[in-house]
């Protein structure tokens, strides 16, 4: 295994690149923030730096030349990786982490050199750059899925090019929220047949074996960590904002790749536990307006959250991309209730599912707009979350931000602002008759 051996050095290269290339005003240095969330002692931290720690921590191991390593796409469960020892590492998720290094930009600009395009999803395309630079670790193996995104499947090929191993695809029929019994029931046992698969071809490849009591104990952790973050939740409901949302906006559960791990019940917990403390003091704001964000966030900046929050005085409650959409897993059927946790993703079916959907949560956390950000490359949310605002605009008002996630090129702040500000002028003017 001897490529293994290249992951010291593209580690090393990875931090110099980040150096060299970093853009004025973004967030602080990654391997200065690194540095300093590994050297603090655990009890010091805050559930936040938890989080952070613990990618961080993961970010790394995928470079140790001891680890097996696997590249997944995102919405694959990460339980049977954390069962076999095996580090899990988004390519897509480290270009979130780039971008908030404030490197995103020629990441990107060198993906598009490579792939001539320049409207296709900046998550892949600033992955591809990194690739094509070598900056990320090299994997053992690769595990993608059809969900969600279109790019995934061909951003997987492309790494197995690049890197010359060995890839494993996992079709994952659309629309499980909307199948009828024998529908689901089918599609759930063909999902846990190619999950079956999977570990067997884990085992061929890495010669590790799964342990099944060990996938046991995961597969409780996870279900652990989910009620302690249920139960945070819950909090956010009925009571003055608890927490701000650019930080609940860097957890995005769905996408989190430690689940089944100690460290992501450690941190729902005190998440947890820090609202119930903000909560007995009455919350960290009165706020003036409730809102649910939906999708994701420019990593790039914070500026319009920062906006929302401290100068129109509204709060983020709700992001929906912290909705635990997945039923609690029975630990002695991993295979089928990973199955209905990867086909129960409202975004892989119909639009009209996320009309209802949207609907429910406003009423959930008594929110006062909805704010909608589309990244330009996304196939899916970039047209549904316009569709789902046209037809709930009676119900809700809603504010949809076009940009892009990771790209900076497509963002200005000047001329978001203008909308942000017309669209909170009008919450205000409604507060104000109803008052």
């Amino acid at each position: 295994m001897e490529y293994r051996l290249k992951r010291t050095r593209q580690l090393q290269d990875f931090l110099k690149f980040s150096q060299e290339h970093k853009e004025k005003s973004t967030m602080k240095d990654m391997g200065e923030k690194a540095g300093a969330l590994l050297k603090k002692p655990a009890s010091e931290l805050s559930a936040s730096q938890k989080r952070g720690r613990g990618i961080t921590d993961m970010f790394t191991k995928a470079y140790d030349p001891n680890s097996c390593v696997v590249w997944h796409s995102l919405f694959m469960p990460t339980e049977i990786f954390q069962a076999m020892d095996i580090v899990p590492f988004t390519a897509e998720m480290a270009a979130a982490g780039i971008a908030g290094a404030g490197i995103s930009r020629v990441l990107v600009e060198r993906g598009e050199s490579y792939t001539q395009c320049m409207d296709s999803c900046s998550f892949a395309t600033c992955s591809a750059g990194a690739m094509l630079e070598h900056l990320f670790p090299e994997p053992d193996f690769i595990v993608t899925t059809s969900q969600l995104c279109d790019t995934a499947m061909k951003l997987a090929r492309f790494s197995a090019q690049i890197t010359g191993r060995k890839e494993f695809f996992i079709d994952v029929p659309f629309g499980g929220v909307v199948m009828n019994p024998d529908q689901y029931r089918d599609a759930v046992d063909y999902v846990a047949k190619q999950l079956k698969s999977m570990v067997k071809f884990i085992e061929q490849e890495t010669g590790r074996k799964l342990d099944e009591d060990r996938l046991y104990e995961v597969m409780q952790r996870s279900n652990e960590a989910r009620e302690w973050f249920l139960k945070a939740m819950e909090l956010r409901k009925n009571n003055y904002p608890l927490v701000r949302g650019t930080q609940m906006l860097d957890y995005s559960v769905v996408l989190l790749n430690i689940w089944g791990t100690d460290a992501a019940v450690d941190i729902f917990k005190s998440l947890y536990e820090e609202m119930q403390a903000a909560c007995a003091k009455g919350g960290i704001s009165k706020g003036i307006h409730r809102i649910v964000w939906i999708h994701l966030r420019p990593y790039y900046d914070n500026t319009i959250i920062n906006y929302i929050e401290k100068e129109r005085g509204a709060y983020l409650v709700h992001e929906m991309s912290n909705w635990i959409f997945w039923d609690a897993f029975d630990p002695a059927d991993p295979y089928r209730s990973l199955a209905r946790k990867m086909l129960s993703n409202p975004a892989y079916s119909p639009v009209e599912v996320q009309f209802g959907i949207y609907e429910k949560h406003g009423k959930l956390f008594n929110v006062d707009g909805m704010i909608g950000f589309t990244h330009k490359g996304c196939r899916h949310l970039y047209s549904s979350i316009h569709m789902c605002a046209e037809h709930l605009e009676d119900v809700t008002p809603w504010l949809v931000i076009d940009g892009d996630c990771i790209d900076p090129r497509a963002y200005s702040f000047p001329l978001v602002k203008t909308r942000i500000d017309a669209f909170f002028d009008m919450l205000d003017m409604k507060k104000e008759r109803m008052e």
